[in-house]
């Protein structure tokens, strides 16, 4: 938790010193090894909502996982989560669609998925 505290405590620093007219989105994201693949994370937040992405690869074992997921101020957000071994060919996928939390809780819908790859 520090660590993205303090990154993203640099990443205001360096936009608002290095912008010449203001800003109206953050973007923050990263590429790094991880569990013997790479690791993928990014996030956008502005006036409206936010939006985050993350992906995993591994050569060595095939797996690719995501997940991609946001909100806005009207209250819609969504979600989704894949992955699949391009070894076996066998994957899944979900995920979900909320119209409005506030003035209509229960008119989402969701999905899943499992099977060879789509």
């Amino acid at each position: 938790m520090k660590r993205f505290v303090v990154a993203s405590a640099v990443a205001l620093v360096i936009a608002f010193a290095s912008a010449s007219s203001a800003q109206a989105q953050i973007v923050y994201g990263y590429t790094a090894p991880a569990n013997g693949g790479i690791v993928t994370n990014q996030m956008s937040v502005g006036p409206f909502g936010y939006q985050g992405y993350s992906k995993y690869y591994s050569p060595f074992t095939g797996v690719v996982q995501g997940q991609s997921y946001g909100t806005n101020i009207f209250g819609q957000s969504y979600g989704r989560s894949y992955g699949y071994n391009s070894f076996s060919g066998m994957g899944y996928r979900s995920g979900f669609y909320q119209p409005n939390y506030y003035a209509f809780p229960n008119g989402g819908y969701s999905y899943n998925y499992f099977g060879r790859r789509w």
